[in-house]
Order: C-alpha cells, then structure tokens, then sequence
C-alpha cells in the first residue's frame, strides 16, 4: 500500500467518507468529483494535480479503504491486563473486550471494511494479508493468556483455525452490531469468546478432543458408587459452585458430578436446589433460635438480645456466604419455579420467626413501639440487616450489626 501525501489523503478521506454516509447517493449518480472536493474543502484544480483522471482517484480510495494496522505488543498488552486481573482470564479477556469495543463496532470502520470486500473482491491479496495480521495477533494473545501454563488445542482445532474462527466470532458481532446495537454488548462478546476458548482450550494436559468436551447427546451417565457421606459431598459441591456460578447458574446434575454422587442418587436426597440450601443453614438457623431462647432465659432485656441476634446473624451471613447468597436469590426469584423448596425454605429458614417474639414482648412492656406487627417488624430487621452484609461484604459482621442496630433501633433522631 503506497503512502500518501496529506493532500492525496485529504481527497481519499474525503471520498471514504462520502461512500460510508451516502451510499444511496453513490449508487444513483456515483462519486462525483465536484462531491469529493467540496468535502475536502479543496478544489478541482488541486485534485487535478493529484490524480490524472478520475479512474486513478477510484484506485487509491479502494487501496485506502480499509488499513489493517499492525498490532503493536499484542502479547505485552495482554500479559500487562492478566497481571492486572490476578491471573484470571475471565476477567483479563473481558476486561480486554470492553477497552476495545467502541473501535470493534465502529460504523465507519466497520462499513469500509465492507466496502473493501465488495470493491477489491475475493482474490485480493491485500484482504488476505491483513485477515494474517489479525490471526497472528489472536495467536499472540491466546499465548499470553496461558502463559506460563500453556494449553493444548483439542482437535480437532489447530493455533490457525482458533484464530479464523476467534477473528470470524469479532466480525460477525461488528456487522451485527450497525443493524442490532442493541443485542451487540461488550459483556455478549466476551461471554461468546470465553466459551468458545473454554470448549477448544485444553488446560489439562491430556491431548483431548473436541468430543471428549462436547459428549454424545443422550449418552448414558456413568454410575458410581455412594461417597461414604453423599449429603455432605454433595452440600460441599453445592457451595462451590454456588460461589463460582451463583444460584441460577448452578445445576444439580453439576453438583452431583463434582460430589461422585450418581444422579438419581443426588435427586433423591435433594430434590431440588433450595432443599441444598436448607440442608446447609438449618443446623446454623436452629442454634441462632436456641441462642435467642437463651438470652432470654438469663434475663436479658428485649433490646440487648436483638442486638445480639443481628451480631449473630451477621456472623452467619459472612460464615455462609455461598449458601446465604443463594438463600437470598430463592426467596426472591423463586415464587413460582420450585414452589416445594420455597415452602421448605420459608419454614426451616425463618429468620424473622426467631425474633418476633421478642419485638412482641419489647411492645407489651413499652420497650418498642405498637406502630406495626412483630411479624412485619422482625421482617424488616432481618431482611435490612442482610441487605447491609451482601452489600458490604468488606465490612465485619460487627461493623454491619452495629450501623443496622442504631439506625432501627435508635432510629435517626438525635436524643
């Protein structure tokens, strides 16, 4: 590609640019000169001392209308992001995505390129050489993502065809994007490529192919034999993965796996996800109610043991983050998808039911005031207090019971 004075630019911007914005207009009369120079803010005898006909002036728009610039330190770029995102390539690649979005979907970029396609056609030499600069790059990218680990392409993907395929994912989303903007997302994007490097990468060193990731459809699962506790394996895999996945992302199939317990065996104990999550608070649940009866027995004051109890379910909140996440998730979502578990939720896991009691003794001896329900008050505390730990996970339980405390409790008047 021969480089251009910034006269001889000026004019071809000019023309890429009358191409990009009025194609309609191109097409019904063409790229007229007078269009050209005017757009250039320039004149037709200046135009004349750089191209000798109009035909010359068509050639060098079409050899500038789409530049692929060289990439400069793919692989430093990249090695600096995951360094940046403590290794992880979930967040390096999507961090990495959304830096380069607004270049990737650019109309005016995008447009050129497709223009380049259509004016210099299928066997452009030049098309072809830039579709390398590209795959290199990605080829420079995926080595620095898993460096110094490395990762096997599991066949029957080569380093070029993940490249094609990585750059074929990027194009498609920058035609969709000038039609659909609305379904393009950087999120989408690096969602797609994330999946697609988790199905063809192979971390694991057993030279694996695609079908060992992707499986026969309907095979038979494997069983195996009980673990020697199967529902604690299987409370232990739930948590895991509702720490890495979250609660709707979680399938018990995936728990079962994870916990070497078979299937039908894992269905039987849990049926569904919210009876894991009973399964996993309720011994926690019941000791905060004997605690609760506890200090009543000693003769604590209404007051102090509600202190106490949000201190203590605060500490539960930060003990059993996992499984209160979750928790918080099926009450709120859950109404109609698994209406068994919520039942077994709402009445194992009744945290507002340990302390409206309490309110109600605080209201008959003038402790607190009659304005509400004890019921509709315990709820309050509880579901305010626990608002506060997911959102503040930074903060100590104490820090959490103590700012929920005074301001329900002491309210926010000055005495």
């Amino acid at each position: 590609m021969t480089e251009l004075d910034a006269t001889t630019a000026l004019f071809v911007e000019a023309g890429v640019a009358l191409l990009i914005a009025h194609p309609q207009r191109i097409l019904e009369r063409g790229l007229r000169i007078e269009d050209v120079v005017h757009e250039a803010d320039s004149s037709t005898a200046t135009f004349f001392r750089k191209f000798d006909t109009k035909s010359d002036f068509l050639a060098t728009v079409v050899e500038h209308l789409s530049r692929t610039p060289l990439p400069t330190d793919v692989h430093g770029t990249v090695r600096n992001q995951m360094t940046n995102s403590g290794a992880s390539i979930r967040t390096a690649v999507s961090a990495l995505v959304a830096h380069y979005f607004p270049a990737i979907v650019d109309r005016k970029s995008t447009t050129a390129t497709l223009l380049d396609h259509v004016f210099r056609g299928p066997t452009s030499a030049a098309l072809a050489g830039s579709y390398r600069v590209r795959d290199d790059a990605v080829l420079d990218a995926f080595e620095a993502l898993f460096d110094p680990d490395g990762g096997a392409f599991r066949r029957p993907f080569t380093a070029r065809s993940f490249a094609v395929t990585i750059n074929a994912v990027v194009d498609g989303f920058r035609i969709r994007s000038q039609v659909d903007a609305a379904s393009v997302s950087a999120d989408v994007m690096s969602d797609a490529v994330l999946a697609f490097i988790g199905a063809v990468v192979d971390t694991s060193g057993h030279h694996q192919h695609l079908d060992d990731v992707v499986g026969e459809i309907g095979a038979a699962v494997e069983e195996r034999p009980l673990p020697r506790d199967p529902r604690a394996a299987i409370v232990t895999a739930a948590r895991d993965e509702f720490g890495k996945r979250g609660y709707f992302m979680t399938r018990m199939d995936d728990v079962a796996d994870i916990a070497g317990v078979p299937r039908t065996a894992c269905k039987t104990l849990f049926p569904t996800k919210p009876s894991v999550i009973v399964a996993a608070l309720q011994s926690r649940v019941d000791r905060l109610r004997e605690s609760v009866a506890d200090d009543h027995l000693l003769g604590l004051d209404e007051l102090t043991i509600l202190q106490n109890h949000m201190l203590r379910c605060a500490q539960l909140a930060a003990d059993e983050l996992e499984f209160m996440d979750a928790l918080l998730v099926a009450v709120a979502h859950d109404t109609y998808g698994e209406p068994e578990g919520l039942i077994s939720i709402k009445e194992k896991l009744n945290l507002p039911s340990i302390i409206a009691p309490v309110i109600a003794r605080g209201q008959d001896t003038g402790i607190f005031r009659k304005s509400s329900s004890p019921v509709d008050l315990a709820a309050g505390i509880t579901n305010t207090l626990l608002m506060r730990c997911f959102t503040r996970r930074q903060n100590s339980p104490q820090d959490n019971a103590t700012f929920v405390g005074e301001l329900l409790l002491d309210g926010l008047t000055a005495h």
